[in-house]
């Protein structure tokens, strides 16, 4: 039986107990319960990545209250206040649509991610005086009407921020959940998977507290993976140029085609990892992948498009795995079912 953690801001969920790659030590086993990555979320063909970890009763409500202007990062971004009083982060511009789908596709990995929702419009009240917005002016009018969608993240009174963690420096809960992560990165061509763009983010429940180790933004996906000056981000024709997600298998190392940000944490896998993520991945369906690009509010074209080339890049971890042996992946398996906690 898996352990379940009740949390508004993630929702109920089962935790993946025993999914490892080796066989870890006393030490490992009782730091498993703190620290996680994976989550068990049960057969990935029944999962509706529309939603993912969002759902319709919790989605924001207009009109939006202004609380800042949030000038992290280099997107256009707000902190607001919905009509029922929650708390969410709002970001605009060329981000939007590639992290509302990303988000999904990590959910269903198994991969602990932030409840986000595209907001196709929305009203702002300005408690006092409309501020002069330092990036914000072009994507809100002067009656705080949105001029286009905004990404929506909820946040959540009972998760706990504790900062960001070292993407190359592996964390290792003893769910196995690091090269899963990896992994997602490589297929959703995350380049700018920055030290600055992860998270631990903290959930106590009834059991204790869980420190989650996230990639807390995905919005540099689904374009050009590269340098400083070499990439793009939600850009088909050039997400479909990127190098294959696998580009070669020696010995139990699986070596990665990445290039951005945290390249050398992005170089290779253990070849268990890969064959862990096929056997999840074997279930999902093309529809699924679009309904996670319909979340996002993508265009017709885009949801083919995007879905198409996203599907084919997961299915090369697939196929590479089945070339690989299945003596690895039925441990885990096997590893997976034994989990009592």
């Amino acid at each position: 039986m898996a352990t379940r953690v009740n949390s508004p801001a993630f929702g109920a969920v089962a935790i993946l107990g025993c999914v490892a790659f080796a066989i870890f030590s006393a030490a490992a086993v009782a730091t498993a319960q703190t620290r996680r990555m994976l989550v068990d979320r049960g057969p990935i063909q029944n999962l509706d990545l529309y939603w993912g970890s969002a759902s319709p009763s919790r989605a924001p409500v207009s009109p939006f209250t202004f609380v800042s202007e949030d000038l992290a990062g280099t997107n256009p971004k707000a902190t607001l206040r919905d009509a029922r009083g929650v708390l969410w982060g709002a970001k605009w511009d060329e981000e939007v649509h590639a992290e509302v789908a990303a988000t999904r596709l990590a959910w269903a990995m198994g991969l602990q991610v932030e409840e986000t929702y595209y907001v196709e419009d929305g009203q702002i009240i300005f408690p006092r005086k409309k501020p002069a917005f330092h990036r914000l002016g072009a994507f809100i009018d002067k009656t705080g009407r949105f001029r286009s969608g905004a990404r929506f993240e909820r946040r959540g009174t009972d998760v706990v921020s504790k900062g960001s963690w070292s993407l190359d420096r592996d964390p290792r809960p003893a769910d196995g959940g690091y090269p899963i992560l990896i992994l997602m990165n490589v297929v959703l061509a995350n380049w700018d998977a920055r030290d600055a763009n992860t998270k631990i983010v903290s959930v106590a429940d009834e059991r204790g507290t869980t420190d989650w180790y996230i990639m807390g933004d995905y919005g540099a996906s689904f374009g050009k993976m590269g340098g400083h000056f070499s990439h793009s981000k939600y850009k088909l024709q050039d997400y479909v140029q990127n190098k294959p997600v696998i580009t070669a298998v020696d010995n139990r190392t699986a070596h990665l085609g990445y290039s951005g940000s945290n390249a050398a944490a992005h170089a290779t896998v253990p070849i268990e990892a890969v064959r862990w993520f096929a056997q999840r991945a074997s279930g999902l369906s093309l529809k699924q992948v679009e309904d996670a690009f319909r979340g996002a509010h993508a265009s017709d074209a885009d949801v083919h498009g995007f879905a198409q080339a996203t599907y084919q890049r997961i299915q090369e971890i697939v196929r590479a795995a089945g070339r690989t042996g299945s003596r690895a992946l039925a441990a885990l398996s096997s590893a997976a079912s034994r989990d009592t906690r």
